[in-house]
């Protein structure tokens, strides 16, 4: 009897809960992990930008969070400014916050760029943080772009050029379905 007592607490732990059985199924992750993932809420971090203001991503939560690693000499980073430009435009009375993090080294350099090009959205001079957000992101190659939702969590993640203004698009609309 009490081989078929264990035999049955098996089945009604692996059986009986549809949930956990889903989640094992989809390789979901536990919903307050950290990680890179899609559904994983990235490392927080508190950091100060160009202008000398604070930002964590904690501060954006319920807001929609584009975090895009760049750097001014990188030609593939100036391709994607117009599509966070308009991301920035279109998206910000939506939701939608642009945070941009440069690995620039020279920060007069940084300036002299985000200046001339008229950068409205917030960069963020990564070699100039306490501690590199690029390096606890794991960032090896620019551009790379992590698209957060509301809750803080990823949405989607791109490496290299990407269809960012679909992309926020899509989440702008499933986010605004999913709370009504």
């Amino acid at each position: 009897m009490g081989r078929f007592r264990v035999l049955s607490l098996i089945a009604v732990l692996l059986l009986g809960s549809p949930l956990l059985w889903r989640a094992a199924e989809a390789g979901a992750k536990a919903p307050d992990e950290e990680g890179f993932s899609v559904g994983q809420r990235p490392p927080g971090f508190s950091v100060l930008d160009l202008q000398g203001q604070r930002h964590s991503l904690k501060q954006y939560r319920g807001r929609v969070v584009v975090l895009h690693f760049w750097a001014s000499w990188c030609p593939y980073c100036r391709g994607e400014i117009p599509k966070l430009l308009q991301v920035h435009e279109q998206g910000s009375p939506q939701g939608v916050t642009v945070l941009a993090v440069s690995v620039d080294q020279n920060l007069a350099q940084l300036q002299a760029f985000v200046q001339q090009a008229g950068l409205p959205y917030i960069v963020i001079p990564d070699a100039h943080s306490p501690s590199s957000i690029a390096n606890a992101y794991g960032v090896r190659g620019i551009p790379v772009t992590y698209l957060l939702d509301r809750d803080g969590r990823i949405a989607s993640r791109f490496f290299g050029s990407a269809d960012l203004i679909s992309a926020v698009q899509r989440l702008l609309t499933h986010s605004s379905k999913s709370e009504t």
